[in-house]
C-alpha cells in the first residue's frame, strides 16, 4: 500500500455507520401506552424481515467506507497474481555487457565475453517461446553507451536469429570499462521509458575491484555502486551476473616511453615498465623489444616481484635516411622516420606453475610509434661572415653537426633569411644579426608561434637601436631583452664569470651534473648590457647570470606561442669570452639546448584507447585534406580547419585535423600531401591502459555491506537461465473504485426499496 495511514483510516470509518445508528436510538424515548400493544403485536411478524434489511444498509456503508479508505491507499497485487485482474506481465529486459579487455581472460578454456554472450543466447532461445511477445531486450556495451546495441526489440521466435547476431557480433573492445557513464546512460534510459512494463535490468560484469571502487578524488555519489542503487530506484528488478574468472593473477606490459630525443644518429634509449598484479614473484622473465621487421632485441629481468613493477632499459641507434629515400617520402615525412616498436613479453620464458600467473594474454604487449628525426634541422644565420671559417660567427656551432650529435645545420646569410622557407627548420641561431625586414619579421614571429625556436646571440656587428626596433620593439618583439651598450674589457685583462640559477635550466643541466663549477670557470670578456620590460619579468626565466655588479642576464628563456626563444648577451664566436673554445662546457650546454627546444616527441606519438589525434597542418607547405589508417588498415578522411575561432588562428596559416574515438590498439598512419604532391606520413600508437591488466576481484566482506542496495541481486553466470525475473505490482484503483461505485448504487437502491415497502 502506498498510504497506509489512509487504508487505516478507512478501517475506523467503518465504524460511522454503526455511531449513527447508536446515535439516532438515544433520540428516543420509551413511553408504555396500552394502545400500543395491539400496533407491537402486529410489528413482531415483520421484525426479524426489518433487522435483516436494516443490517443489509448497514454493511454496505460500512464497505462503502471501508472501500473508499482502500481506494486512498492506492493498493497493488502482486506481480504473480496480475493474472486474476486479467492482465499480463510484460518485461523489458535492459542488459549491460561489459565488453572490455579483462573479459579475454579465459573462463572454461573460453574467454569470459563469449560465455557470457553464450548464456544471454540462451536466455533469449527460453523466452521466444511464440510468434507474440510479452519480453523486450535492449541491449549496451560498456565500451559504448551513448547508443544501445538493441533497443526495445521484441523477443520472439520470428526476431530470434537478428537477435542472436546481434549478441555474436559484440567482439569486445580494447579499452577498459567505464561503470560510471555506463551506468548512467543506463539508468536515464529506463527511467525514460513508460510505466506501463517491469524493467528486469542485468548486468553482466567480472566484478573487478579497480571497476567498482571509487578511485582517490572520485567522490561517493559518483562511484558505480551508488549509481547501482539508484537504477535500482527505476527498476522492477535487478541482476548482478558475474561473468569473471576467478582466477585474478596477471603480468603486463605498463608503458613504453623514451625520455631521450628520437634523433638519428644518436643513441636512444627505451623504457620499459613490467608490471606484476600477481601474488608470486617472477624470475628470469625476458622481454623482447622489435623495430619494424628486423630481429627482437631480448633482455631479461632478473626479479619481477609480487604486486611491483620493474623497468627495462633497451638502447638502440637509428641510422638516418639516406637522400633518395628521404626525397621519396614514401611512408616518410620530410624530416623524420616512421618505426613502428613492439614491446612483447616472453611468455616462454614463464615456466611451471609461474603460466598460471599471467591469466590475460592481451596486455603482454605494447607498442610504440617511434618518429625518429633524420637530423635536427639547424639554421644558423651569420650577420658577420667572413672567409676565413674560424674568424665566422657560427664556427663553433657548425662544428656541432657531428655524428652521434643527431644535427643537420646549415649556414646562410641575412640576405638568405629573406627567401628560404623557414618550416623546414626546428632552430634558427641568429648570430650577430640586428635587422631584418619587416615582412619576414612577421614571418619569424609566426614561425615561432607555431612552434619554432629562436636563438639570439648578438655581437659586435650589432646596433643596439636596429637589434631593439627589429626584435624588442617595446617589450612587443621576439627577443626579452633590450639591449643597451657592449661593457666589459676588450684587452681581455679582466673578465667575468658565470653564475648559475639554483632552479637548473635544461640546458644546463648536463654541465651542472658532471661538473658543478665548470660553468663558473668560464671567463666573458665583454657583453652586452641589456634590460627586461616590466611587463616581461613574470614571462621569463634567467637560468645564468654574469658576475658583474649588475649581475646582467648571461641567458634568458621565454615562451613564444608554441615556440620557445632564447636570448644570450654574448655572440657565438671566442671573440668576447672562452665559452665557445670551451668543448666540455659549450658542447653540451649548445646540445641540451637544442635539445629543449625541440622537445620530446613521444607524448605526440602516444594515445590512450578512445582518444584522439590533433595535428597540425601547414597550409602553406600541405593540403588540407588529411587520411588516417587504423590497425585493420581501414581509411578515413577528414579537412583541417583553423584550431579555434581566436583572431590569432584566423590569421595562422596553422590548420588542425582532427580525428576521435580511436576503438582499437595498434598503429594508426596520419596521411598528408603536399602542394608539390608528395605524400607523407605521421605514425601513432594506441595501447590499452596501463592497469586493464589488474584483475584483482571484489571480495566477499565487501559484498556483504549492501554494496548495491536492497534492489539488485549477485548471481552466477550458471544462475542466469533459472532466475525467473518478478514483475512490477499491479495496482487495483481502478477496480476498486468500480467496486465502491456499485456499492453505494446497491445501497441507494436497497434504501429506496425497503423504505417503500415499509
Amino acid at each position: 500500500m502506498l498510504n497506509p495511514l489512509m487504508l487505516g483510516l478507512g478501517g475506523l470509518a467503518i465504524g460511522v455507520p454503526i455511531l449513527i445508528h447508536l446515535l439516532n436510538r438515544r433520540r428516543y424515548k420509551i413511553v408504555d401506552w396500552a394502545a400500543m400493544d395491539f400496533l407491537l403485536e402486529a410489528d413482531k411478524k415483520n421484525r426479524r424481515r426489518v433487522q435483516l434489511e436494516n443490517f443489509l444498509i448497514l454493511a454496505l456503508r460500512c464497505l462503502a467506507m471501508l472501500l473508499l479508505g482502500l481506494l486512498l491507499a492506492r493498493p497493488f497485487l502482486p506481480s504473480a497474481m496480475t493474472s486474476l485482474l486479467g492482465q499480463k506481465e510484460q518485461f523489458e529486459r535492459v542488459v549491460l555487457l561489459d565488453d572490455s579487455l579483462s573479459q579475454q581472460v579465459l573462463v572454461d578454456n573460453l574467454p569470459a565475453l563469449e560465455g557470457a554472450k553464450n548464456k544471454l543466447k540462451e536466455l533469449l532461445t527460453e523466452l521466444a517461446q511464440g510468434d507474440a511477445s510479452d519480453d523486450w531486450l535492449t541491449l549496451f556495451v560498456t565500451s559504448n553507451t551513448e547508443q544501445p546495441i538493441l533497443a526495445n526489440e521484441p523477443i520472439t521466435r520470428g526476431t530470434l536469429p537478428t537477435l542472436l547476431d546481434a549478441i555474436d557480433g559484440v567482439d569486445g573492445s580494447d579499452g577498459a570499462a567505464d561503470y560510471g557513464n555506463s551506468l548512467a546512460q543506463v539508468k536515464q534510459y529506463v527511467a525514460g521509458q513508460r510505466d506501463s512494463i517491469s524493467r528486469v535490468v542485468y548486468l553482466l560484469s567480472d566484478l573487478r575491484r579497480r571497476d567498482w571502487i571509487p578511485e582517490a578524488g572520485e567522490t561517493a555519489e559518483t562511484a558505480p555502486n551508488r549509481l547501482v542503487q539508484e537504477l535500482g530506484k527505476e527498476a522492477t528488478q535487478g541482476l548482478i551476473v558475474d561473468i569473471g574468472s576467478p582466477s585474478d593473477q596477471n603480468l603486463g606490459i605498463a608503458d613504453v616511453r623514451s625520455e631521450d630525443l628520437l634523433v638519428a644518429n644518436r643513441v636512444v634509449r627505451f623504457e620499459v615498465d613490467v608490471a606484476s598484479f600477481a601474488r608470486e614473484p617472477i624470475s628470469n622473465l625476458k622481454i623482447s623489444l622489435q623495430i619494424d621487421e628486423q630481429p627482437p632485441i631480448v633482455e631479461t629481468l632478473e626479479q619481477l616481484p609480487a604486486g611491483g613493477k620493474e623497468t627495462v632499459t633497451f638502447r638502440y641507434l637509428f641510422r638516418p635516411l639516406e637522400p633518395d629515400r628521404m626525397n621519396a617520402g614514401d611512408s616518410q615525412t620530410k624530416g623524420w622516420q616512421n618505426h613502428r616498436i613492439r614491446v612483447e613479453l616472453d611468455r616462454q620464458s614463464l615456466v611451471g606453475n609461474q603460466t598460471q600467473l599471467n591469466q590475460l594474454l592481451d596486455d603482454d604487449s605494447r607498442f610504440f610509434a617511434a618518429r625518429i628525426l633524420n637530423g635536427i634541422p639547424v639554421l644558423l644565420v651569420d650577420g658577420d661572415p667572413s672567409a676565413d671559417s674560424q674568424r665566422s660567427e657560427t664556427h663553433y656551432l657548425r662544428y656541432l653537426d657531428i655524428f652521434g650529435t643527431g644535427l643537420q645545420t646549415r649556414v646562410v646569410t641575412v640576405a638568405d633569411l629573406e627567401t628560404i622557407p623557414l618550416t623546414d627548420y626546428k632552430v634558427i641561431f641568429l648570430c650577430n644579426v640586428d635587422e631584418i625586414s619587416g615582412d619576414r619579421i612577421k614571418v619569424l614571429e609566426q614561425w615561432a608561434r607555431d612552434g619554432g625556436a629562436v636563438v639570439f646571440m648578438p655581437g659586435n656587428q650589432v646596433r643596439a637601436e636596429a637589434f631593439n626596433a627589429s626584435f624588442y620593439r617595446d617589450g612587443q618583439g621576439l627577443c626579452p631583452l633590450q639591449l643597451e651598450a657592449i661593457a666589459g674589457d676588450p684587452t681581455m685583462s679582466s673578465w667575468v664569470n658565470f653564475e648559475v640559477d639554483p632552479q637548473v635550466h635544461p640546458a644546463l643541466r648536463t654541465v651542472v651534473e658532471s661538473d658543478a663549477a665548470s660553468l663558473a670557470k668560464v671567463d666573458v670578456f665583454s657583453w652586452w648590457t641589456s634590460r627586461l620590460s616590466e611587463t616581461l619579468r613574470n614571462e621569463v626565466l634567467v637560468p645564468l647570470r654574469l658576475s658583474d655588479e649588475n649581475r646582467s642576464p648571461a641567458l634568458v628563456d621565454r615562451a613564444w606561442g608554441k615556440g620557445k626563444v632564447i636570448a644570450f648577451s654574448i655572440p657565438a664566436d671566442g671573440d668576447w669570452s672562452v665559452f665557445p673554445g670551451m668543448d666540455a662546457v659549450f658542447v653540451p650546454v649548445m646540445l641540451d639546448l637544442i635539445d629543449y627546444l625541440i622537445g620530446s616527441g613521444d607524448q605526440a606519438s602516444s594515445l590512450a584507447i578512445g582518444g584522439r589525434i590533433d595535428w597540425p597542418v601547414d597550409l602553406s607547405a600541405y593540403q588540407n585534406r588529411v587520411t588516417l589508417r587504423d590497425p585493420a588498415n581501414e581509411k578515413m578522411e577528414v579537412l583541417a580547419r583553423p584550431a579555434d575561432e581566436t583572431p590569432e588562428a584566423a590569421k595562422s596559416v596553422i590548420y588542425s585535423a582532427e580525428f576521435s574515438d580511436l576503438e582499437s590498439r595498434g598503429f594508426y598512419e596520419l596521411g598528408l600531401t603536399r602542394n608539390s604532391g608528395e605524400a607523407e606520413s605521421v605514425l601513432f600508437a594506441a595501447n590499452v591502459p596501463a592497469d586493464e591488466g589488474r584483475l584483482e576481484r571484489l571480495n566477499p566482506s565487501e559484498l556483504e555491506s549492501d554494496f548495491w542496495g536492497e534492489k539488485f541481486k549477485l548471481l552466477p553466470v550458471s544462475g542466469l537461465l533459472g532466475e525467473r525475473a518478478e514483475g512490477r505490482s499491479a495496482e487495483m484503483w481502478p477496480q476498486v473504485i468500480w467496486l465502491l461505485l456499485i456499492v453505494l448504487g446497491t445501497e441507494q437502491f436497497l434504501a429506496w426499496w425497503f423504505g417503500k415497502r415499509r
